[in-house]
């Protein structure tokens, strides 16, 4: 991650979860936390998270996860709102640099939701964004268009919805998708309508997504590009080559393509979104 980080040198960087094996962990599995963080800490990067559904366990809270990281100023992974369903439900807006677009104007938004999953001491926790959190999303969409016209945005969660399942069956027949393809489409235990709002939404450009990590391809359903992330760490399963996903957006033309690629942790680029 070191490397990548200066290879790179983001303006912000995204764990889309399963940061740590919450259910492996003793006796205080959050001490992994700032293991996890202190290359950011160390180069001083920005950073935000959405959690897995390995991100708890009987020693380990979603909530105690976020507090460590909410010890560093450098982080911006924030509490959603009080009663929804899930920890990591909220967004962050993207300025451009001052003096030339506003400081108040948003030039883009970041989603980040809670699919939640993995079981605590008592009982297993449901897969998915829950119905509620999908209300919210939409009527945060509208409150933020009203307020500042039509933004462009960017979806991070960690499983992937049941879409995935189908566009990964037909992947291979699709000249303009791109990138590794050897797992399983593991989605949401759940369809609660998730998907079709952020379609249905006008603003989401992409979606991300962690969690099987064979995957690391780009490509399309219906409006929207939808990719999986590069598996980044050396917990869990599989022998792929570690990576970071990487995004390039530009305040100059916001609703332009946002090109994204793959860096390995041997310093290789590969697997250009959209193609060249």
């Amino acid at each position: 991650m070191t490397d990548i980080l200066e290879w790179e040198k983001p303006d912000l960087a995204v764990y889309t979860g399963d940061q740590i094996t919450g259910d492996r962990m003793y006796p205080n599995a959050t001490l992994y936390i700032d293991l996890l963080v202190k290359p950011l800490v160390d180069g001083n990067y920005k950073w935000a998270s959405v959690y897995g559904n390995h991100d708890i366990g009987k020693n380990v809270s979603r909530e105690g996860i976020l507090a460590t990281e909410q010890k560093y100023e450098l982080s911006y992974t924030r509490h959603g709102e009080e009663g929804l369903p899930g920890v990591t439900n909220y967004f962050l807006y993207v300025y451009g640099p001052e003096n030339e677009v506003g400081d108040d104007i948003p030039s883009l938004v970041l989603w980040f939701f809670d699919t939640r999953g993995g079981h605590n001491a008592t009982h297993d926790i449901p897969a998915n964004v829950d119905e509620k959190v999908v209300e919210w999303f939409l009527r945060e969409n509208k409150k933020i268009t009203k307020t500042w016209g039509r933004l462009p945005a960017l979806a991070f969660f960690h499983i992937p919805t049941i879409e995935y399942v189908a566009v990964q069956e037909t992947i291979s027949e699709n000249p303009k998708c791109t990138g590794l393809v050897e797992d399983t489409v593991v989605p949401q235990d759940k369809d609660t309508g998730f998907m079709k709002a952020l379609v249905e939404s006008g603003t989401v450009k992409t979606a991300f997504v962690g969690h099987d990590h064979g995957n690391a391809w780009c490509c399309y359903y219906d409006s929207l590009e939808i990719c999986y992330n590069r598996h980044s760490g050396y917990g869990g399963y599989g022998e792929w080559t570690k990576g970071s996903r990487v995004v390039e957006a530009s305040y100059n033309d916001p609703w332009g393509n946002y090109k994204n690629y793959i860096r390995l942790e041997d310093g290789t680029v590969i697997d250009h979104f959209p193609k060249n």
